[in-house]
C-alpha cells in the first residue's frame, strides 16, 4: 500500500513546511469494493455487518515502511461484499465526514460471504513511502 491521497499529501506538506499543522490521527481500517484514488474511496463497502476496523498496532518505521503488528479482524459478514482494496481512514464510520489518507489494492480481489470473517494478518498490510 503505497498511495497517499491528495489529503494526506497536502497535510504532511503543510506540516513539514510550517503552513499548518496536522496531528496524527486515529486510523481505521476499511474495504472498499471499487476503485479508489489519491482524491477518495471508490466504493467502500457498507452493510453486511461491515465496519471499519481501528489499527493501533503497527511496526516502526524503517526504509519508508510500516506494517501492522497485529491482526485486523473485521466483523462476520451477514451479506456478501466483494473486496478489491483496503483503505485507511481518519474516522471510523462512513456516515461522519472522514477522509481518505492512503489505499492500496488487493493482489486478488475477494469476495466474501456471509458468515465469513475477512482478516488482515499480522505483518500483511504493508504501508510504504516511496
Amino acid at each position: 500500500m503505497s498511495a497517499l491521497s491528495d489529503f494526506l499529501e497536502n497535510e504532511v506538506l503543510d506540516h513539514l513546511f510550517g503552513t499548518g499543522t496536522y496531528s496524527s490521527p486515529c486510523v481505521y481500517v476499511g474495504l472498499d469494493s471499487g476503485s479508489p484514488t489519491d482524491t477518495g474511496p471508490g466504493s467502500e463497502v457498507s452493510g453486511g455487518g461491515y465496519l471499519r476496523q481501528r489499527a493501533v498496532n503497527w511496526d516502526v518505521a524503517a526504509a519508508g515502511a510500516t506494517e501492522n503488528s497485529s491482526a485486523i479482524t473485521f466483523p462476520q459478514a451477514t451479506a456478501s461484499y466483494n473486496v478489491k482494496a483496503v483503505i485507511l481512514m481518519d474516522g471510523s464510520t462512513v456516515a461522519c465526514t472522514t477522509n481518505m489518507l492512503w489505499y492500496g489494492f488487493l493482489t486478488t480481489s475477494r469476495l466474501v460471504n456471509e458468515n465469513d470473517t475477512f482478516e488482515i494478518a499480522a505483518s500483511s498490510l504493508d504501508v510504504t513511502i516511496a
